[in-house]
């Protein structure tokens, strides 16, 4: 069987989307799978053990330079690519106009994608085949795999193994070095990633401080911090200078990499963000901190993952994320948070 999913972007959302494909592969173990992503993911879909294939397109590059013919050139590749392959099945995943052109090329027996209540964007809704709406309050991970499960008419429980991503050689030293640090020997390994895109998903400073230093005597655990960008380094840099004994800042590490040394970790504490969401998919166990997104919608499935759900004092309601998640000028219901009412709640979910 040959099967393509097109789910382009965003990293997060492809994080979420890979239940659905390691439930495609425990169920057709020699399916050769096809994977298509915006250019700067690709990498990491390719990393994933279950991936033939990855089929790249440039959308963001394309729409800025339309009149360029070296864009055209990239474009016409990119569909010749497609067409090489007939597929059985195309699942659409994305639910927009962009991947409905993108399926409109695809050659395929049968193009699976989202219904009317859940699509994205609804003209999308004239190029698939057969369309599912899946149940709401469901986890986002869940809403994926739903298309796959619906299809096959498969509602039995899955059972998903935790699938490591690929490294190179230069991978696996570096991955090697970073759990041969010295601190971490004979103790707890937590790792940290206390940053996030949106200001508004973030926990303070001084509380993200309090919390682990009542973890640390509650483990006697050592701590790596992870960043992303510059601001979050600085973040992390600005923590870990309170644990100076037994904690350190990680270089940023590629995300295979990161996923490989999430995996020794006895405990990974995240915001709702890309770290916290490829920590799902190893078997360590996570502490969440949501406050204007659902936990209920985006938190890691099975045990092991516990969180933290803020609430917003002005009553607002919401099943994803919090409209004004990003205007919000105050954000109380991830910046009111105190390190030990986290705590609190951590020992009481763990």
């Amino acid at each position: 069987m040959q099967i393509l999913i097109v789910k382009t972007s965003s990293l997060g959302d492809i994080i979420h989307a890979f239940t659905m494909l390691e439930y495609l592969k425990g169920k057709f173990p020699d399916a050769a799978i096809d994977w298509v992503a915006e250019k700067p993911f690709a990498e990491m879909v390719q990393a994933h053990p279950a991936i033939r294939d990855v089929l790249r397109v440039d959308s963001r590059n394309w729409r800025k330079n339309l009149l360029r013919g070296s864009t055209w050139n990239q474009i016409k590749s990119f569909r010749k690519t497609l067409r090489e392959v007939k597929y059985d099945i195309v699942f659409d995943l994305q639910g927009n106009v962009k991947s409905a052109l993108i399926c409109s090329q695809a050659k395929a027996k049968i193009k699976v994608g989202f219904g009317k209540e859940a699509v994205a964007e609804w003209p999308n809704l004239f190029f698939t085949d057969i369309r599912f709406t899946p149940p709401k309050g469901k986890n986002i991970r869940a809403d994926y795999l739903y298309l796959a499960q619906a299809y096959f008419q498969d509602f039995r429980l899955p059972k998903i193994e935790k699938a490591l991503l690929k490294l190179d050689a230069k991978g696996q030293e570096l991955c090697q070095q970073v759990l041969g640090l010295a601190l971490l020997r004979a103790t707890p390994k937590v790792m940290v990633c206390p940053g996030s895109a949106w200001r508004n998903k973030q926990l303070e400073k001084g509380a993200m401080i309090e919390f682990l230093a009542l973890l640390y005597k509650h483990m006697g655990c050592a701590y790596l911090f992870t960043w992303g960008n510059l601001e979050e380094k600085q973040l992390a840099e600005e923590i870990q200078a309170k644990f100076p004994n037994h904690s350190v800042v990680l270089d940023r590490l590629s995300l295979p990499v990161l996923q490989n040394v999430m995996d020794k970790m006895d405990l990974v504490v995240a915001m709702d963000s890309l770290p916290l969401h490829l920590a799902g998919t190893t078997g360590t166990k996570t502490f969440s901190i949501f406050g204007a997104s659902s936990a209920a919608k985006y938190k890691p499935e099975g045990e092991g993952h516990t969180f933290f759900q803020g609430h917003c004092p002005y009553k607002r309601s919401f099943e994803k994320r919090c409209p004004i998640l990003r205007s919000c000028p105050t954000g109380p219901c991830i910046r009111s948070i105190s390190g030990s009412h986290l705590f609190k709640v951590f020992q009481e979910s763990n």
